[in-house]
């Protein structure tokens, strides 16, 4: 199941990852660049940030949720898939991490 968290955007999810030390070079083939997967049917925020940030939460067969969402990049060269847990992003906002007051 896919779905949005609006206080998470694409600016957001890069502050996040940029405060962690995360490389925007994809770790599988070390020549593409990781994209944030954004929800932005219209195009109209592609390259603002502003687009809310595509979290992804896996839904068991029972109906019940595994107890945590993620949210996404994708390598732009093999595809590789880097997935953040979504309470790691929250707790940064929570607690004020760089730009954390959007």
């Amino acid at each position: 199941m896919i779905s949005l968290v609006n206080r998470v955007n694409g600016s957001v999810l890069k502050d996040f990852l940029d405060a962690k030390g995360v490389s925007n070079t994809c770790p599988m083939c070390t020549t593409g660049e990781m994209s944030i997967s954004i929800f932005d049917p219209e195009g109209y925020l592609v390259g603002t940030g502003e687009a809310p940030a595509v979290r992804v939460i896996h839904e068991l067969p029972d109906g019940t949720h595994r107890g945590y969402g993620e949210f996404l990049r994708v390598c732009l060269n093999c595809g590789f898939i880097h997935y953040i847990r979504d309470s790691e992003v929250l707790d940064f906002l929570d607690e004020g991490g760089d730009n954390g007051s959007k």
